[in-house]
């Protein structure tokens, strides 16, 4: 799935994460995916992955996904976290964050050219 955060220079960067989802809500998913109705469905599942600068604080926390239109070659896009219950996560997904915070010396708008 894409976690989006939004940077507070305008750009965004997008993590890819795994979700732990319980087997009745992964059959939905399937069921959506062959009839083509996943676009706009929303999903419940727990995060799996420590992200970025907020690390295991947001690892295990329920997320709320979002299918996406699938691609006109018929693939899959990654499904997208549009909102938690979890504080942080929640904070993560809805607020502008500091880039240098975010990517800190990772940025590629900082490293120098060769």
């Amino acid at each position: 799935m894409r976690l989006p955060v939004r940077l507070d220079d305008g750009r965004t960067v997008v993590h890819l994460a795994w979700v732990h989802l319980r087997a009745p809500v992964i059959e939905e998913f399937v069921e959506r995916v062959r009839a083509d109705t996943l676009a706009g469905h929303r999903f419940e599942g727990l995060l799996c992955d420590a992200i970025g600068p907020w690390g295991e604080e947001v690892l295990r926390a329920p997320v709320v996904l979002e299918g996406r239109q699938s691609n006109e070659d018929g693939s899959m896009r990654y499904c997208e976290v549009v909102e938690s219950g979890h504080p942080l996560l929640s904070k993560v997904v809805q607020k502008l964050w500091p880039a240098e915070f975010v990517l800190g010396a990772r940025d590629p708008d900082t490293e120098p050219r060769g």
